[in-house]
């Protein structure tokens, strides 16, 4: 994939006149590994606020062992959530299937020359998605498989277009279980993405472990934030792990794409977004409570 992040996010700072009101970074420690994790802001007014006791409240997030890297990651995905924003209010929301699923699963922002790269971002999250669905909901199978990453197992499940879902979990060494999942055209590849996922997570676990701990933590009341430390309980992942003991009890219905197109607008100045969305086998993953494995 061919990025002109260099120069197609050269004057992307609210300072130049851009969307993004400032981008943080550091270093960020990926189970061993070192890499950096950047947080990019929207300019006001540009995104709608939801308040988030544990994760960042940053429009987009990046991670990546090249500084710069990560940076334009985060604004990426940052660029990404602009255009979500902006249209599942709209009059066109249906246009894009947000009718049907109202959230940025599909979504992808990339700044290339051509619009391939975004559309391959696009449909690998649709599919990790699709397939993490029809898993939890027992209408796919998936497979136990051993990972390159020390205490961490995984479950593979088939995409409906080829590649693999990794779903990954390993015990935390500050207490409780963690998370992650991605789709790729490898199953080692998936996995690598997937650890990248459930680091973040060990990490708001430690955090809110210690602000915990100093009487600092705030209530959880986003539904995705309640689901992680669900899971991160003992009684959560023994529910996880009796859903990976469970054969499949039916199958998923054939992929039915509900969108497969460019979101044009004033984000486009800067980089390519992408939606494709495929149904989903229910509304679970926005209504199913904590119990539902959809982090």
């Amino acid at each position: 994939m061919l990025s002109l992040a260099p120069v197609r996010y050269r004057n992307v700072l609210a300072s130049e006149g851009g969307p993004i009101a400032q981008v943080e970074f550091g270093e960020f420690p990926m189970r061993g590994r070192r890499v950096f994790l950047a947080n990019a802001s929207l300019a006001p007014g540009l995104v709608r606020k939801g308040h988030r006791a544990l994760f960042s409240n940053s429009a987009g997030s990046g991670m990546d062992p090249v500084a710069s890297v990560a940076r334009h990651k985060a604004v990426s995905e940052a660029l990404e959530r602009w255009a979500f924003y902006t249209t599942v209010r709209s009059e066109r929301a249906a246009e894009f299937g947000f009718d049907i699923d109202p959230s940025t699963t599909g979504m992808s922002a990339f700044p290339g020359l051509v619009a391939r790269s975004a559309r391959r971002g696009a449909v690998l999250e649709a599919v990790e998605r699709f397939c993490l669905m029809h898993w939890w909901e027992g209408l796919l199978p998936g497979q136990v498989a051993s990972t390159d990453w020390p205490g961490v197992s995984a479950v593979a499940i088939e995409g409906p277009f080829g590649g693999v879902t990794a779903v990954v979990w390993a015990k935390s060494p500050w207490g409780g279980w963690v998370y992650g999942h991605a789709a790729e055209e490898s199953f080692g590849a998936a996995c690598n993405r997937a650890v990248g996922e459930l680091a973040r997570h060990e990490w708001i676990l430690r955090s809110t472990n210690l602000n915990d701990a100093a009487g600092t933590g705030q209530p959880v009341t986003n539904i995705f934030e309640r689901r992680t430390l669900f899971f991160a309980s003992d009684e959560g992942h023994a529910l996880f792990q009796r859903r990976i003991a469970s054969p499949a009890a039916g199958a998923a219905r054939r992929a039915e794409i509900i969108c497969d197109r460019e979101i044009e607008g004033p984000w486009s100045d800067y980089a390519t977004v992408w939606r494709f969305a495929l149904r989903p086998p229910s509304d679970g993953f926005l209504r199913g409570g904590e119990r539902y494995f959809f982090l």
